[in-house]
């Protein structure tokens, strides 16, 4: 039996739901409304916080969310957040709820969307029939979703095959997830093939923009900026292509154009905490202290109530203030930061630093060694040494002249970050701003040589049968640089590589768990991991494992 729409009824008994409205009167509606439709299993949240609580206790099925939550993160913001942190699966229904009749004009110009919204006020019915169409689409796709939320993506890659060899009224939305999957796991030429085949059939912006990703990771900068500026002229609500054009445009070695690129879409849409943080770091590599300011102070304001924020926003925007000789402003923004993340070693740490600087600018040279000594001891006790405090410190060390201190820094930052070109200029402009760019490019260089002949030295192990030797050697790596995210990874593949040749090693596949875990935990997105723990399960299924 099919309802009036064509769609299978569902059984909204067996579905949890989870409604998220601040009005009391508007969830117990809804409540009511979900009722009349056979649901029973319905949970409520007031505001964005306690949704978040909510997401990461329980998974749920369909989620009904107000898009004016009054006070705090609005609906928008929290369907941003919730999928950032994949709190919502590939399966689940988010429909946004809401009495704004401009949402329209709001969804347009965001990234995240949702499954579909409705105006309120509506009839049950409506609703109903809106879910069941949606829930007919996601039922469709359940078998290649339910492999995508374990990151089981080659097998996934491989149903998207078996149902497009059969017919169906999802062809391009099909091609479009193989795509993406694709992109997922590093194989960037066949997803730009996959791009060109949909262009074929039809001229559609997020097939442009896949085309140009796949661009991009091939390096194709002159293309891929070609190819994105095309999709903003064309479409210019896609906010998501500005952020690659002004990655392309960085990539080529032309920040200025990037920071146009950021400033062009945050204007479109100035809320987006990670494009204000992105255009904070382009405008400070740019000297553009004002801009470099105004969106740090807006990831502030905006990440008021996200977990999104941390205490190193709060350190970019008092370096800013330091740099402008605003050094009373900076100690505010410091204690903001305390009061925000009371205790947090984090927070103690990136303080600390912070303290040291100011107080160097404002000539106190025994207050700013002070604060220099105590951000050494945070720094050495910290786990956390990622992002700019590397860099604040060894700028501290130099500034009062322990250049012994401040080269260890960036010589282990480096060699940990050696693949990361973003970070390496960070660390290039940090020594360009302080007065020493020749000398601290020669320390860069220097550092980074030690790890990219060690990685040659393993490649060429392996190219001549010593895959043995090979894994032996980056695992030895790992164990002197176990913050490099990229020796682990290198390490990792070496020993699938040996074991998928000599059988399977149960320490060594102890190891290569323990590397991948290591980046899930720091870089959850990371392409090569997410290509390697694919290759993990597949490696230990052909030595009858069960993983």
């Amino acid at each position: 039996m099919t309802s009036s729409t064509g769609s299978a009824p569902i059984n909204f008994q067996e579905k949890t739901f989870l409604v998220i409205d601040d009005a009391v009167g508007m969830r117990s509606s809804m409540r009511n409304t979900i009722s009349t439709l056979g649901g029973t299993r319905i949970d409520m949240a007031g505001n964005g916080i306690e949704a978040i609580n909510r997401l990461e206790q329980r998974a749920y099925d369909i989620i009904l969310c107000d898009y004016d939550l009054g006070g705090g993160k609005d609906g928008q913001q929290l369907l941003e957040e919730a999928k950032r942190r994949k709190l919502i699966k590939n399966s689940t229904i988010f429909m946004m709820v809401t009495a704004e009749r401009s949402y329209e004009r709001i969804v347009s110009a965001a990234e995240l969307v949702p499954d579909d919204y409705l105006i309120k006020p509506f009839a049950g019915e409506v609703l109903r029939l809106r879910l069941e169409r949606l829930a007919e689409k996601k039922s469709y796709f359940s078998p290649v979703f339910a492999l995508m939320d374990t990151q089981n993506y080659r097998r996934a890659i491989q149903v998207c095959d078996d149902l497009l060899n059969s017919p169906n009224q999802y062809k391009l939305d099909l091609m479009r997830l193989k795509a993406e999957i694709c992109l997922l796991l590093g194989d960037y030429d066949t997803a730009g093939k996959l791009y060109k085949q949909i262009l074929a059939i039809r001229e559609i912006p997020w097939a442009r923009m896949g085309l140009a990703k796949s661009m991009y990771h091939q390096n194709n900068f002159g293309d891929a900026v070609n190819t994105f500026k095309q999709v903003t002229e064309n479409a210019p609500n896609y906010m998501e292509a500005y952020d690659w054009l002004a990655k392309s445009h960085s990539a080529a070695g032309d920040e200025q154009a990037a920071q146009r690129a950021l400033m062009a879409v945050t204007e479109k849409s100035p809320r987006m905490l990670q494009r204000r943080k992105m255009l904070g770091e382009t405008a400070y590599r740019n000297d553009d202290l004002e801009t470099a300011r105004d969106s740090y102070e807006a990831v502030l304001e905006f990440g008021k109530h996200s977990a999104l924020t941390s205490p190193e926003d709060y350190a970019n925007l008092s370096r800013v203030y330091i740099d402008q000789g605003k050094c009373d402003q900076a100690m505010t923004v410091l204690k903001d930061a305390r009061k925000t993340f009371k205790n947090s070693p984090e927070s103690l740490l990136h303080g600390a630093v912070m303290d040291s600087l100011a107080y160097q600018k404002s000539g106190n040279t025994e207050a700013a060694e002070a604060a220099l000594k105590q951000a050494l001891e945070n720094f050495e006790a910290c786990d956390n040494k990622r992002g700019s405090v590397s860099l604040d410190i060894a700028r501290a060390c130099f500034q009062l002249g322990d250049e012994e201190t401040g080269k260890k820094v960036i010589e282990d930052f480096v060699q940990n970050n050696h693949d990361d070109r973003k970070i390496l200029l960070h660390a290039e402009d940090m020594f360009r701003k302080i007065g020493m760019h020749d000398k601290g490019k020669e320390i860069i260089t220097n550092s980074s040589r030690e790890v990219i002949d060690l990685n040659n030295q393993a490649a060429q192990m392996a190219q001549a049968g010593d895959l043995r030797g090979s894994a032996e050697l980056l695992m030895q790596a790992v164990a002197k640089h176990q913050g490099n995210t990229a020796m682990a990874l290198n390490a990792a593949h070496a020993i699938l590589t040996y074991m998928q040749a000599h059988g399977w090693d149960e320490e060594w596949g102890k190891s290569a768990k323990e590397y991948l875990t290591t980046v899930k935990n720091q870089e959850p997105d990371n392409q090569k991991y997410l290509m390697l723990s694919d290759l993990f399960k597949e490696t230990a299924k052909n030595h009858g494992l069960q993983i």
